[in-house]
């Protein structure tokens, strides 16, 4: 191996060696994007997570409140049927005497 053909390998290696120092820098930028990335997708599964219970709390609220009139309302004809079956049976076996 000649002088020229040593000087020649060593430029090589060093335009080789620049190249990769620039592609190492561009992945370490890279690198840390990503983690920056993974990081905020941490934090929204997080909130999300939250956000969704706190959601199943409301709901079964809701649903107990949307319930409750019903069941009210449902006694209270209950109430207002048994009555008039009473007065019907009453006046069915005592007979109307006005």
């Amino acid at each position: 191996m000649t002088n020229d053909d040593i000087v020649k390998a060593i430029a090589e290696n060093e335009q080789r060696s620049k190249s990769n120092s620039h592609r190492i820098n561009n992945l370490e930028q890279n690198a840390r994007l990503l983690n920056k990335m993974v990081t905020a997708l941490e934090v929204l599964a997080s909130q999300q997570k939250s956000v969704a219970e706190q959601v199943d709390k409301i709901d079964g609220k809701v649903t107990r409140l949307e319930q409750s009139p019903m069941k009210k309302v449902s006694t209270v004809i209950g109430y207002i049927l048994a009555a008039l079956c009473s007065a019907g049976v009453g006046l069915l076996f005592g007979g109307f005497q006005p």
